[in-house]
């Protein structure tokens, strides 16, 4: 790690990398290289892993290849998104896919065998029995794989039980599968905890049912997704609500910038303002002036209110 600008000045701890928890993710946004190289100079010690989405189909191939050594140099893994997997998992050149993707330098691959849900019995079967086979596969290639759990929208979605509740019991079942076929993690869907917790946070009842859900599976075991989509000030507190819930060490990924990696460091650390309907953050630096400059152990338990009067209709 580089020498941090004014390191005389203590931080709150924070795993170094290689990490197995605390894990923070990003999309790869089509950005050039020159601008990818800036940021991973400055913030590449915050970023474990970026994941290219079905854009990266429409890009020249050694674009991708320089990209992917360039995440890699700086000790980024390099992940693929769902489609990357289904659209030749649909043509019949999944296996092609696969070892192409590890001859290029990917290291994180999601295998999709349901990404478009088919209702006949025999295209139901044949999606198991190549869920299993693909895991084995990309296991033996070496790569991590990752799943998810939740859908973009409602429909068939087993994660969610209807007005902004979840599904527990189905929801962790889900989780243990796809960990047992030898998921590193799991994301929990962007879209589905939103509609849980709410914009800033602010529903309590959202909060202990993924409580719940975490605390079955075990929190290294997933990730709170927190999608690019969302609004810049709504993914901020969704980043605050999960530190302020799971502590700084919570796995967060999702497919906003790496530019945005900063912003996430700095709520890791407690040191930023976040916006939102709330009255406080910067947690550790008020811990920081309570306990005489040693911050207390759990510092971002601090108890706050939501305050009512800030929250304002959820834009899209």
């Amino acid at each position: 790690m580089k020498r941090r600008f004014l390191d005389f000045i203590e931080l709150a701890s924070r795993s170094q990398k290689p990490r197995t928890k605390g894990l923070t993710t990003f999309g790869d946004r089509g950005y050039p290289l020159d601008w990818i190289r800036g940021m991973l100079e400055a913030y590449g010690d915050y970023i474990d892993v970026v994941k290219f989405t079905p854009t990266c189909l429409l890009a020249p191939w050694d674009d991708i290849e320089k990209k992917v050594n360039l995440y890699r140099s700086h000790k980024v893994g390099v992940g693929s998104d769902d489609p990357i997997f289904a659209i030749p998992y649909y043509q019949g050149k999944a296996d092609q896919a696969l070892h192409t993707l590890r001859e290029v330098g990917f290291t994180h691959v999601q295998i999709d065998t349901r990404h478009v849900e088919l209702e006949n019995t025999g295209a139901v079967e044949k999606a198991d029995a190549d869920e299993q086979r693909y895991f084995a596969l990309a296991r033996d290639l070496g790569f991590k794989v990752v799943g998810e759990v939740g859908k973009k929208w409602p429909k068939g979605d087993r994660m969610r039980a209807g007005k902004g509740s979840l599904n527990i019991a189905a929801t962790v079942t889900e989780v243990k599968r796809l960990l047992a076929l030898g998921c590193e993690q799991v994301y929990l869907e962007s879209r589905v905890i939103r509609e849980a917790i709410g914009d800033y946070g602010e529903r309590e009842e959202g909060t202990r049912q993924i409580f719940e859900i975490v605390n079955a599976v075990g929190i290294d075991r997933v990730f709170i997704e927190i999608s690019g989509q969302l609004p810049f000030d709504t993914r901020q507190c969704h980043r605050f609500w999960a530190v302020r819930n799971f502590g700084p060490e919570v796995n967060m990924g999702g497919g906003g910038s790496i530019e945005e990696a900063r912003y996430v460091e700095a709520i890791r650390r407690g040191i930023t303002f976040v916006g939102g309907g709330r009255t406080t953050s910067k947690l550790w630096i008020k811990s920081l002036a309570r306990h005489e400059g040693v911050a207390a152990p759990e510092w971002w338990k601090e108890d706050y209110e939501i305050d009512a009067a800030l929250i304002t209709t959820r834009s899209s």
